[in-house]
């Protein structure tokens, strides 16, 4: 069955005014950071997500919990800084807040298994990863920087340079696994800035950077290769890698390497808190 939201954003209000009035007859108990992501989650507006969504989701079948709900709700969990899917489930719960800030009824929240169908929508690819698993070991040890706020060696002095003009070629295809994320971040997060005058496409002036993003103390693979067992432990053949996408890197902050990814982001560098405009996700 297809998600359908004709209320929108104030069916969600609506529902929220009422549940809350009940488990909480005493509003002003609540501390003051608890009521700045409530009123946070009170204007964000994601009912456009049941909409651009509905082409994942089949005709036939039990009626699915609302996209726009599961987004808020894990929306929710990145803001409390809880980052396992299990913990966040338990806690919906255990506590009636976020279980109807998220847009759920107190005692029928979804489970874990939901949680990663709803990603599986989100990631239009059957492989949850972008390079081959079974890839040749990298030889090369990444270089890192002589002193501290040194970045790591580029390969070429006009690597920026040609980065925009990439960029300005580049079209996403809806086949690519990042398309439905791209296209629910325009029109529900950047679209918004733009109306709410927060962003100014026609004066537009961006300020890139860089910064790691960690996923593991360690690299994980595996020999696929009977080498080791024929004296040889030293080989370059391919590996089985658990994290396929993930390399080595050098963070100059800290001056120590790390394994995960490298997050780029472009922010417009005149508007309040240098609100993000496109970011790039990359090993």
């Amino acid at each position: 069955m297809l998600p359908c939201n004709p209320g929108g954003h104030a069916a969600f209000q609506d529902t929220f005014v009422s549940q809350f009035l009940k488990f909480y007859p005493d509003p002003f108990v609540l501390p003051k950071s608890t009521w700045d992501y409530i009123v946070q989650f009170w204007y964000l507006d994601l009912s456009k997500t049941d909409s651009i969504m509905q082409e994942c989701y089949s005709v036939f079948g039990p009626e699915p919990r609302l996209p726009s709900c599961m987004l808020r709700s894990y929306l929710l969990a990145l803001k409390l800084k809880v980052t396992s899917i299990t913990v966040w489930c338990r806690m919906l719960k255990e506590t009636p807040l976020y279980a109807i800030l998220s847009g759920f009824s107190f005692g029928d929240t979804p489970g874990v298994g939901t949680f990663y169908d709803f990603f599986s929508r989100i990631w239009q690819d059957d492989s949850n990863n972008l390079s081959p698993k079974d890839r040749f070991p990298k030889m090369k040890k990444t270089p890192k920087g002589k002193k501290k706020g040194d970045k790591t060696p580029c390969d070429s002095s006009s690597t920026a340079s040609k980065l925009l003009p990439l960029l300005e070629r580049w079209h996403l295809k809806p086949e690519n696994p990042f398309f439905l994320i791209f296209r629910l971040y325009q029109q529900q997060f950047l679209d918004q800035s733009i109306h709410r005058g927060l962003v100014n496409p026609r004066h537009l002036a961006l300020a890139g950077d860089g910064t790691p993003v960690r996923t593991a103390a360690q690299q994980r693979k595996k020999r696929i290769c009977d080498c080791k067992e024929k004296g040889c432990s030293s080989c370059n053949r391919k590996r089985h890698y658990s994290q396929p996408d993930c390399n080595w890197g050098w963070d100059s902050h800290r001056e120590c390497y790390f394994f995960g990814y490298h997050l780029y982001m472009y922010v417009a560098s005149y508007s309040f808190s240098d609100l993000p405009v496109f970011p790039l996700f990359n090993r």
